[in-house]
């Protein structure tokens, strides 16, 4: 037997969550801080400081304690001429073989001294790389804001496709059911009739294409935030973008990061040529090694020790020689691929601009063509009233004016991913 709870006992539904509201500054804030990829970027640039002091301890003093206790059994005596005379003088040769314990405390440093600058340089190439990565993250950062931008246009757009396709279908639903009164009246045909429900039937599967364009388009956008692709949005309105003059571009963070990776290359070749002369460290050792734990940290048990060692590489097997050449081809990559990039962003400058004054003229365009259809509409509705022409007439100038609307609508927003592709190629953020 199923028990079923009573209503007052049953859960309630859990309430929706309420929409993020945001406009397009809002949504690029959130953006730099909660996109996945930016915060990637950033923690590689947390990575290349620390390599910064990573680099620099090996130019550093290097001090350590070290504690030791060695019991040992050497057998050497019994293999010396000594063990062959122990005997006529009295000694058992087990004697020269005992077990004996050794404890030793002490402390440890290693300088370098001089490395023809080996150290200092590979310094300057790791605070090179900080400022690599920070360029590196400037780039993500505006490729992520505009792909947030584009996003945000794109649900707009299609919320008003689906605003204007559901006019229609509203229109095309109010002509149904006057056709149908007509037909009822004796003041319409059947052919009427067909032509009207045709209509209908025509926008439902835009509909609900329409609804599924603009579901995809939340999810990109959701995405790009950070969110959870589900979660629901209000976006403001963007309106008409005002007119401005060409901004003044910055400096492109690709081109910069190219000409910081050819630096590090050239500061490279100087370490791979200090790899080929000799070097000096400095090594000190000072404490207390004693048989027995009474005598650690007393005379005469203190032992000490300073060295300067000169390491001069004769043969490596053609190892520096293969990393110069290494070198030396990786610069030349970077290198062609910065002009190449230059050349690309010149390119991509003067499409932005053509591109800007093309989509201008169609915003105006479009809007001039939206403002003839709203008059012929209103037209058509005062010949409709007067008996001159037919619903269908009137159907087809409804819809010519809804789908000039929709075409306003996409000039205005193509407008504006216009002008964010012209600050992109001038390495501008979208606002």
């Amino acid at each position: 037997m199923l028990l079923l709870s009573p209503p007052a006992l049953q859960a309630p539904p859990s309430a929706a969550a309420p929409p993020v509201t945001l406009d397009l500054s809002s949504a690029l804030s959130r953006a730099r801080d909660e996109n996945p990829m930016l915060r990637a970027a950033k923690a590689r640039v947390e990575e290349r400081r620390g390599l910064i002091t990573t680099t620099r301890a090996d130019a550093l003093p290097q001090l350590s304690l070290v504690g030791d206790f060695t019991r040992t059994r050497d057998v050497s005596m019994l293999n010396s001429s000594f063990a062959d005379l122990a005997p006529q003088f009295g000694f058992p040769v087990s004697s020269l073989v005992g077990a004996r314990s050794v404890y030793t405390s002490q402390a440890s440093l290693t300088q370098p001294l001089f490395y023809w600058g080996k150290l200092g340089t590979a310094v300057d190439i790791a605070r090179m790389g900080e400022t690599e990565a920070t360029l590196a993250y400037t780039t993500s950062e505006l490729d992520v804001l505009h792909g947030v931008a584009k996003a945000y246009l794109g649900v707009l757009v299609a919320r008003a496709e689906r605003e204007v396709i559901a006019s229609r279908r509203r229109t095309a639903e109010q002509f149904v059911a006057d056709v149908k009164a007509k037909l009822e009246a004796q003041t319409a045909t059947e052919l009427d009739r067909i032509r009207a429900e045709s209509e209908f039937l025509a926008v439902i599967p835009e509909a609900l294409q329409a609804e599924a364009n603009l579901q995809r388009a939340l999810e990109v956008l959701n995405g790009q935030l950070g969110l959870d692709p589900k979660a629901p949005l209000s976006l403001a309105e963007l309106g008409r973008p005002e007119a401005a003059a060409r901004p003044a571009g910055a400096e492109r963070s690709e081109l910069a990061q190219l000409r910081q990776q050819e630096a590090m290359y050239r500061a490279n070749e100087k370490i791979i040529t200090s790899d080929l002369r000799p070097k000096f460290d400095l090594n000190a050792t000072y404490g207390y090694q004693a048989a027995k734990t009474d005598n650690l940290f007393k005379e005469p048990y203190d032992t000490w020790r300073v060295s300067i060692t000169m390491k001069f590489p004769v043969f490596d097997g053609l190892r520096s020689s293969g990393k110069r050449a290494q070198n030396t081809a990786q610069l030349e990559q970077v290198r062609q691929v910065r002009i190449d990039r230059e050349r690309n962003i010149a390119i991509e400058q003067s499409s932005a601009d053509r591109e800007l004054e093309k989509a201008a003229a169609m915003d105006e365009a479009a809007r001039r063509a939206h403002d003839a259809t709203v008059e012929a509409l209103r037209m058509s509705r005062e010949s409709f009233d007067q008996g001159l022409i037919t619903s269908l007439d009137l159907l087809q100038a409804e819809r010519a004016e809804r789908q000039a609307e929709s075409q306003r609508r996409r000039a205005e927003l193509g407008l504006w991913s216009a002008r964010f592709d012209q600050r992109r190629a001038l390495g501008l953020p979208p606002l």
